[in-house]
């Protein structure tokens, strides 16, 4: 049996396996607001100068079929993407923001969270390290949602599968008009010296995409404000009240 999830849900579902395939669409929005979104980008570049207007993808349609997640990307422009994502409607929307994330569990079995560094645009915010799906992610038999994962864990955390052992399958997030692909891996470090091997390597960068790691330790630790609801939403399905 297949089931779409509705954009009302706000759940957490494991899973066995993704297949992801790649759509040649043409996304509507891009064409009818293009003044819209060019004025849109020149107003958030003169805050953020070193925003830049790659290429993402974006789920277009997906269904869960048995332990599977199914689905279709397109690929669209950044620009584009941070249009839709303050003008989109909830009700009639049908495309999704996707992309790969991190459970990070220590030996105790705490979650750690990454907080974005100033000058990004989700400066401030605490979440599992993740990133939206780009070309590097594409292979000959769709999106290597594996590849998107382990590629921005080592960006942003210098860890990497050799460090960790992964949980099998995925924990997959939605919330709204977001699907969040985790991966749950445990380390056999204890979280404050897990956290400070991450905070090393952060700190030898020359331009971090995070400035702090916080360990989450229970159902209390969830900071509602700073925290997106992917993030609290995981956070619920794995940790003890």
């Amino acid at each position: 049996m297949k089931l779409q999830p509705t954009v009302a849900e706000s759940r957490c579902v494991r899973l066995k396996s993704c297949t992801f395939d790649v759509a040649d669409w043409r996304w509507p929005l891009a064409h009818e607001h293009a003044e819209a979104i060019a004025r849109d980008w020149e107003r958030r570049q003169s805050r953020i100068p070193q925003l830049f207007n790659g290429t993402v993808y974006l789920l277009r349609n997906h269904s869960i079929d048995g332990d599977t997640l199914r689905g279709t990307f397109f690929k669209a422009d950044f620009r584009t993407f941070l249009y839709w994502r303050d003008h989109r409607s909830t009700e009639t929307e049908t495309v999704r923001e996707s992309f790969g994330a991190s459970l990070i569990r220590s030996a105790e079995g705490h979650v750690l969270l990454g907080r974005q560094a100033p000058g990004q645009l989700n400066s401030g915010r605490i979440y599992p390290p993740s990133g939206l799906i780009d070309g590097e992610d594409v292979c000959a038999d769709g999106i290597d949602i594996d590849a998107n994962i382990v590629r921005e864990l080592a960006e942003e955390t210098g860890l990497g599968p050799e460090t960790m052992q992964r949980v099998p399958g995925y924990l997959v997030t939605f919330v709204g008009l977001q699907v969040a692909i985790g991966v749950e891996w445990r380390s056999a470090l204890p979280a404050e010296e897990l956290r400070v091997r991450m905070l090393t390597y952060i700190r030898g960068q020359a331009e971090p995409e995070l400035d702090d790691i916080v360990i989450v330790r229970g159902r209390a630790g969830i900071d509602e404000s700073t925290m997106p609801a992917h993030a609290r939403a995981v956070l619920r399905s794995l940790l003890p009240a």
